[in-house]
């Protein structure tokens, strides 16, 4: 792992991280369409900057930093959660994402809550929504609490945040299966300090779940 040069979001210096899956997300892009790409992260420079060179528009929601993800309200319904999601992600009606960078987000919300943002996202996902995540080797592994960005297509950049870190809800690499309703693991690869890379496909008319890939 290298030093960056670039700056994270508190100001803190940024870090070169390795990826073995990201690259694929671009690889099967369609050509001259305008994409939309949901970052589920801060807006930060390496990511404006990475996505300055495809036609598409960015939309940031940093679900991390929101009052329900921080200090979550456990009388809350899923009805009312999911509520909440649709609200921070605030998605015009009928827009298909191309590409939902989730990041850690899983890890940071329970089982119940785990399916308020899935549901949130459910019209606005298609077959061919290309959907990439972080997770943790095993349930005792902690997650880090870091800002992630794109420094090219093989390599992500990370940091350390600011602010509060939300109660941390690590799974090992097998329990995403079990948790993520239409989506499944298409492919996963080892990642840096203990971490693991996913990439999601929607599984609708599915009824089995693939063998994890490393």
């Amino acid at each position: 792992m290298k030093s960056g040069s670039g700056k994270s979001v508190t100001g803190g210096l940024c870090e070169s991280l390795q990826s073995n899956l990201l690259a694929a997300i671009f690889e099967t892009l369609p050509v001259n369409k305008r994409l939309l790409v949901l970052d589920m992260g801060a807006a930060i420079g390496s990511i404006v900057n990475f996505f300055n060179k495809f036609k598409c528009r960015l939309s940031f929601a940093d679900l991390c930093a929101g009052d329900f993800v921080v200090y979550p309200c456990g009388e809350a319904t899923h009805s009312e959660r999911v509520s909440q999601f649709q609200h921070h992600l605030n998605l015009p009606a009928g827009t298909k994402i191309d590409i939902c960078l989730f990041w850690d987000l899983f890890g940071y919300l329970d089982g119940p809550t785990l399916m308020a943002p899935i549901e949130a996202l459910d019209a606005h996902i298609s077959s061919d929504t290309l959907r990439y995540s972080i997770g943790v080797r095993n349930a005792d592994t902690p997650l880090p609490f870091f800002q992630y960005g794109i420094e090219r297509s093989t390599q992500l950049s990370q940091a350390n945040r600011g602010g509060i870190q939300p109660k941390r809800y690590p799974r090992s690499q097998r329990d995403p299966h079990h948790l993520l309703s239409y989506f499944e693991i298409d492919k996963c690869r080892l990642l840096a300090g203990t971490r693991v890379e996913y990439l999601l496909i929607e599984n609708r008319h599915h009824n089995t779940k693939p063998q994890l890939n490393f």
